[in-house]
């Protein structure tokens, strides 16, 4: 068993008022150990765009850390590039694996939001700073879903709702 305490250093993330990227909210991090680094991944929310329907984008963000809590050289990670994304990119759940880390996202398609256009995505990265590919995973309406970072009796397990 072990114990988890809340950070004192709170909110870890806040919105960076120089990325219109992540002006307007930044929250949902999630993070991943690797070569004695952290890296956050997290949902940001652009500046508001009056020219723009939706006016406000999510996408996820990335950032590295030495402590988990300051998250330094921030970027845009997965961005809208796909039909079935075109919305949004948001919530990243994001495991390292056999020497790749995969990001699994909720992927907006439609606007206004409903059900049949909010499904899961994947990006996979050799390295957090570029995607390498992106697929989507679930044709039907889903949320979430995380990979487990070993294989069980030799299979890949993930969780999704």
């Amino acid at each position: 068993m072990f114990v988890v305490k809340k950070s004192e250093h709170n909110p870890i993330l806040i919105p960076d008022r120089d990325h219109y990227w992540e002006e307007f909210a930044t929250f949902n991090l999630c993070t991943v150990r690797h070569n004695k680094k952290i890296y956050g991944l997290y949902r940001a929310i652009s500046a508001i765009d009056p020219l723009q329907n939706p006016r406000q984008v999510s996408i996820v963000g990335v950032g590295e850390s030495k402590d988990g809590t300051h998250f330094k050289n921030r970027v845009p990670f997965i961005t809208p590039k796909e039909e079935w994304e075109k919305f949004g990119c948001e919530d990243p759940r994001v495991t390292f694996f056999e020497g790749k880390f995969y990001t699994f996202y909720t992927a907006l398609s439609k606007y206004p939001f409903n059900a049949l256009g909010i499904k899961v995505a994947v990006a996979i990265s050799s390295n957090l700073k570029k995607v390498d590919k992106r697929h989507l995973v679930t044709p039907f309406n889903a949320k979430a879903m995380t990979l487990f970072p070993k294989r069980i009796n030799g299979k890949i397990v993930v969780m999704f709702s």
